[in-house]
């Protein structure tokens, strides 16, 4: 088995474009709302879904067509790839938990009272 460094760099590379763009995206806003680590954790299982159902889709080919495909049909291919999904997802699943932390609790908005006969109230 060899160690997969290609992907496992591709889905790095992957994983700091969502960082990226979601924090560019919750700069504009007063409360950050998209997590890219969370967002990338998602579509890599999404990732992991179709390539485990495709490497059994390969090895259920006949014979003929199973040795053009033997190195994506193969258990220690799908290992390795598995490898390359899981090691980003780890840090994703760190760095999602330290962004829920860094957000910390909602403050409440600023009630106005604005006239005392129609018990009306503005919200900030």
């Amino acid at each position: 088995m060899n160690f997969p460094w290609f992907p496992l760099i591709l889905n790095f590379a992957l994983l700091g474009a969502f960082v990226f763009v979601c924090n560019t995206l919750n700069a504009g806003r007063r409360a950050p709302v998209f997590n890219g680590a969370l967002i990338f954790i998602g579509f890599c299982g999404l990732a992991m879904l179709l390539d485990f159902t495709l490497t059994f889709v390969f090895a259920s080919a006949t014979t003929t067509d199973r040795e053009r495909y033997i190195d994506l049909s193969s258990l220690s291919a799908c290992g390795e790839r598995a490898v390359a999904y899981a090691i980003p997802c780890v840090v994703a699943a760190v760095m999602a938990l330290r962004f829920r932390a860094r957000r910390g609790p909602v403050e409440p908005s600023v009630t106005i009272h604005t006239s005392e006969y129609t018990q009306s109230e503005l919200r900030y």
